[in-house]
């Protein structure tokens, strides 16, 4: 049905006025696609005035996103804000996946037990809490395949010596050698294999953290990458690089901060996973996203 036809007047002003013809002014839009044709007297005086104006739209400009602050003042934040943080992590973990922190929590917690590194490797039960983490961090999922659980025990026995040589440091020590951490420890990344994707520092660095719980943080893409602004394909292609950058920024906010002495309840497992906290935390409170998302 067609709507009711608008007074000439309302038409004139709010230009639903036809299009100019050869004989002037005849036609009336009342509906989408319909239009009426006016009276003698209309046309008249649609042709005495000129054709209202209507103003076009205009388009609002689109935000500009602010670039991210530059890494050293991320870092100084972190440190600045760090026991807020970790609160502020406590309170919004995103880690809630069924068994993850409970299967990290037993890990962590036999892995002191057992006391040393060599214990650790050659126990079953730790290599086996620890195999079943990995899978709950999201290890094996995906593109990713995680090797069979006996070919996993080989491995980390077979990279035994290279860890041992890290065996009781802290990344919070001030005399710590940070660049042959860094070295040493890129390398176990590489020789470790227990994955058959070629980016080897989310798995090698949550394995290592299991290992060596006060000096190797765990990496991943969704916080670490956000963070540290990795690009998709770093960690295929850019592993040494973005894993020095990395671990200094961290060995300098745990120099600064002491996590060690805020170990405790939940999440708290471990010097290192509280300076993962912090980073998760001041990414989650300041809406920092993994580049390319």
């Amino acid at each position: 049905a067609i709507e009711q036809r608008p007074s000439f007047e309302d038409a004139l002003l709010s230009g639903l006025l036809g299009p100019t013809q050869p004989c002037g002014k005849v036609l009336m839009r009342v509906q989408h696609g319909w239009y009426q044709l006016l009276s003698d007297d209309e046309r008249q005086s649609a042709s005495a005035q000129p054709f209202p104006h209507v103003p076009r739209r205009t388009m609002q400009p689109v935000p500009v996103a602010q670039p991210p602050l530059p890494l050293q003042h991320r870092v100084s934040a972190v440190i600045e804000n760090f026991d807020e943080l970790v609160s502020y992590y406590d309170a919004k973990v995103p880690f809630r996946r069924d068994g993850q922190y409970e299967s990290h929590r037993r890990t962590i917690d036999r892995r002191l037990e057992l006391n040393s590194l060599s214990a650790a490797i050659a126990d079953d039960v730790f290599t086996g809490y620890l195999y079943q983490t990995l899978q709950l961090w999201g290890i094996g999922r995906r593109a990713s395949h995680l090797v069979p659980l006996d070919q996993f025990r080989l491995r980390l026995q077979e990279c035994q010596r290279d860890i041992d040589v890290l065996d009781g440091l802290s990344i919070e020590d001030d005399s710590l050698d940070v660049e042959n951490v860094i070295q040493h420890v890129d390398k176990l990344i590489s020789h470790l294999r227990i994955v058959d994707n070629k980016s080897l520092i989310v798995p090698g660095t949550k394995t290592l953290h299991h290992l060596l719980p006060d000096l190797v943080p765990p990496m991943d893409r969704r916080f670490t990458g956000a963070f540290f602004g990795w690009w998709p394909i770093d960690p295929q292609s850019r592993q040494t690089a973005i894993f020095t950058t990395a671990f200094r920024s961290l060995a300098e906010i745990a120099r600064a901060t002491k996590p060690a002495r805020l170990v405790g309840t939940g999440w708290r497992t471990s010097p290192s996973k509280l300076l993962d906290n912090g980073v998760v935390a001041y990414c989650l409170s300041s809406g920092i996203k993994p580049r390319g998302t």
